[in-house]
């Protein structure tokens, strides 16, 4: 057997396999027995049909089939022999095969890209401020009490303030002609009767729960001018300023609880223990948030120093990872309906280059591990499951995970995430 190896492409190599006649002669009386021993021919009784009346009757199926038996039999020594460890095969060209001649063909086979490790080493990484201030924590404790607030119906005079639910109708006009004309299959944004909202930050027209403000029930205001965002609106309203009438027809007041009632309802021993709670989880956050962004640097700088290609089929595996999470978040978004199909092609140019991104930067890294040696021994794959049970509440075991993942034949693919990891982490400590 002779194997040639050409390159064909980003990430691609041709393998020319070539055999000669003693070769193939074990994978053809293989399969001549097999037609011997099944076929069917009028007037012959089954493995009884004269061998050049079978080859005659079967000449293509025979050949077709000698091919398959010889790729599966040489291809995986032939990638052997070529030291080729394949991601994937695209294709088989140029097949051919005779008893006399032998078999050969050309496999297309994508492999692993070759490129240069950039430099990793005292990156220039900048540190984050962790530090929580007293009127931080004192505004988160605030905006918790809020969920122990108590609403009734506003006194006479009373007038809306912020926390507040109010019952308003509103109508907008553009350029003088009513919204209904313009977006009639809008109406959330035209016009409402009896509408119920919160005055609370992104739960309706900002420029709206500003004006209800110390509006009191019965009255009405004129001349309430919003402008609509250039993307995320409908259409005709993208960059436009809208008019509307809004008139409070009743509204309930927020009470907060005292600090003795926050307490009890929090069920907490004192605000000096709720502080220092709020605080330690406050600092955890603010940690966490600059661990991610030096990652982020240092994700930046190695990609910065990066471009080489990359296999085009993990590309289109994460592309479509990437799309489907985009699909999802979008459903709790609040998107109009049209807005992928609008928006095509930058989302799908989006979509390919992150997952470029991705993949060549789980190269690097991995690149990185191999070169300081960094493993995943079975002691922190098994740590990082339990992780991941942990957070499952119960409803998984780490022994679980483990075994999902062995079923799904991921277990490599899984170590190299906790090797990309340990290489990023190193990274990190090694930052000027």
């Amino acid at each position: 057997m002779k194997v040639e190896k050409k390159e064909a492409g980003a990430c691609m190599l041709a393998l020319t396999i070539t055999t000669d006649a003693e070769e193939v002669k074990e994978e053809y009386r293989k399969v001549l027995n097999v037609f011997i021993r099944n076929a069917v021919v009028p007037g012959f009784r089954k493995g009884k049909i004269p061998l050049p009346v079978l080859k005659q009757k079967f000449q293509e199926e025979i050949k077709q089939e000698c091919q398959q038996a010889c790729f599966h039999s040489f291809y995986k020594k032939a990638l052997e022999e070529a030291s080729v460890d394949p991601i994937t095969i695209d294709g088989v060209q140029n097949v051919t095969f005779a008893p006399e001649t032998g078999f050969s063909c050309t496999a297309i086979v994508e492999v692993r890209p070759e490129f240069s490790l950039p430099k990793y080493q005292k990156l220039a990484i900048k540190a984050g401020d962790t530090s929580v201030t007293e009127d931080q924590v004192s505004a988160e404790i605030e905006s918790y009490r809020r969920a122990f607030a108590k609403y009734e119906d506003a006194k006479e005079g009373a007038t809306v303030a912020d926390g507040d639910f109010v019952c308003f109708d509103y109508k907008g006009e553009l350029d003088g002609k009513p919204l209904t004309e313009i977006v009639p299959d809008q109406k959330a944004v035209c016009e409402g009767t009896g509408f119920w909202t919160q005055l609370e930050e992104g739960r309706f027209l900002p420029e709206i729960l500003d004006a209800l403000k110390g509006m009191k029930a019965g009255e009405t205001k004129d001349g309430v001018k919003v402008k609509f965002a250039k993307e995320a609106a409908p259409e005709p309203l993208q960059g436009k300023k809208a008019v509307y009438t809004i008139t409070v027809k009743s509204f309930r007041s927020r009470t907060l609880p005292d600090d003795a009632g926050f307490i009890a309802a929090a069920k907490v021993e004192s605000m000096d223990a709720l502080r220092a709670d709020f605080r330690k989880r406050m600092e955890e956050d603010a940690k966490a948030r600059e661990l991610a962004s030096r990652k982020d640097q240092a994700i930046d700088l190695l990609l910065k120093k990066s471009d080489f290609d990359v296999p085009q089929s993990l590309v289109r595996r994460q592309t479509q990872s990437y799309l489907e999470d985009l699909a999802r978040r979008a459903q709790y978004s609040g998107l109009p309906a049209d807005y992928f199909e609008t928006h095509r092609e930058q989302i799908l140019a989006d979509a390919e280059n992150n997952a470029v991104r991705q993949v060549r930067l789980s190269y690097i890294l991995l690149g990185i591990a191999e070169k300081e040696g960094l493993d995943a021994t079975e002691d922190e794959v098994k740590a990082s499951l339990e992780k991941m049970a942990a957070a499952s509440n119960g409803k998984a075991t780490a022994d679980d995970l483990l075994k999902q993942i062995k079923e799904r034949d991921q277990l490599e693919g899984y170590k190299d995430q906790l090797r990309a990891d340990k290489a990023l982490d190193f990274v990190l400590s090694a930052a000027k």
